[in-house]
C-alpha cells in the first residue's frame, strides 16, 4: 500500500493559480468521504512510514502549504462538515505578525495576497487564534519562519528553522519533527541542517506516492488541479503500488 500526500495552497471564491473554489474543494472533499478514504495526520504517516502502524487502504494526508486565513474561513467548515482532518504548514514569522494585528479578512489571489502578507499580514494570513479554533480539524506543521523571503527580517536557513521549531513549540507546545520546504527548494546541505535541528519528516513538491520504506526525507506530494474527477483518477494510481510504480517509471522518461 502507498500514501498520497495532497498539497492545497489556497481555498477562495473562484479557481486560480494554487488556488481551487470553495464549490470545487467541497466536492473534492465529499469525494475522498464518499469514497471511503481515510485522512491522516502527518504523525500518522511517520509511524507508517517506519513500519511502526498499518494504516487503513485508501488512506490520504490532505496539506496546505503557508498558513492563508482563506483556509479557516473556507477550507475549515468543509472539512468540518465532511468529517475530515488536514495539516497546515506554517510560515511561523507571518503567524505571529498577523496575530498582532487582526484585521477584516481579503480574500486575494495569491500574487495579491504575497503582498498583503507583507504590508497587511492581519488580512490575509491566520493568527494564533484561528489557529486554536481549527485544531478540532487540523494539525499545524514547520514552513520554515520567513519562507525565505525577508519579509520580517532576512534569516539564513538555520535561523529560518530553527526559529519556526522554537515558534511552534512557543506557541503550539510541542517539538515539531515535520517540515516542508518553501517552494519545494532544498539540497543536502539543507536535509542536514534541518535534521541537525530535529526535524524528521521532509516535505517535498515532487509528485508521488509514498511507501513504508523508512524513508522520511523525501516526501512527495501531489499538487491539486480543481477537476473533482482528475483527483479521484489520480488517487486511483497512486493509492496502489503497482499502479504507482508504473505510472511514476511513464512519467520519468
Amino acid at each position: 500500500m502507498s500514501i498520497s500526500v495532497l498539497m492545497y495552497h489556497h481555498v477562495l471564491e473562484n479557481d486560480g493559480f494554487i488556488a481551487i473554489s470553495q464549490k470545487n474543494f467541497e466536492a473534492q472533499m465529499k469525494m475522498l468521504a464518499k469514497g471511503g478514504y481515510t485522512t491522516i495526520t502527518p504523525d500518522e504517516l511517520l509511524a507508517y512510514k517506519q513500519g511502526k502502524i498499518t494504516l487503513p487502504k485508501k488512506s490520504v494526508l490532505i496539506t496546505f502549504d503557508d498558513g492563508w486565513r482563506n483556509n479557516y474561513i473556507y477550507a475549515y467548515p468543509i472539512l468540518k462538515k465532511y468529517g475530515l482532518k488536514a495539516t497546515i504548514f506554517l510560515i511561523t514569522s507571518w503567524i505571529e505578525e498577523a496575530s498582532k494585528q487582526p484585521l477584516a479578512f481579503e480574500p486575494a489571489c495569491h500574487e495579491k495576497a504575497k503582498i498583503l502578507a507583507k504590508e497587511r499580514p492581519g488580512a490575509v494570513v491566520l493568527n494564533w487564534d484561528e489557529i486554536e479554533a481549527m485544531s478540532d480539524v487540523f494539525s499545524f506543521h514547520s514552513h520554515t519562519h520567513g519562507h525565505t523571503d525577508g519579509y520580517f527580517g532576512k534569516l539564513d536557513l538555520a535561523d529560518d528553522i530553527g526559529l519556526c521549531k522554537q515558534t511552534i513549540k512557543k506557541r503550539l507546545g510541542f517539538d515539531d519533527v515535520h517540515l516542508c520546504w518553501p517552494r519545494g527548494i532544498y539540497d543536502e546541505n539543507s536535509i542536514k541542517i534541518a535534521k541537525d535541528a530535529g526535524y524528521k519528516v521532509l516535505y517535498t513538491t515532487k509528485r508521488g506516492a509514498n511507501l513504508s520504506d523508512n524513508e522520511c526525507e523525501h516526501i512527495r506530494r501531489i499538487a491539486i488541479k480543481n477537476s473533482t474527477f482528475w483527483l479521484k483518477k489520480t488517487l486511483f494510481i497512486y493509492c496502489n503500488d503497482t499502479l504507482s510504480r508504473l505510472y511514476s517509471l511513464i512519467k520519468s522518461k
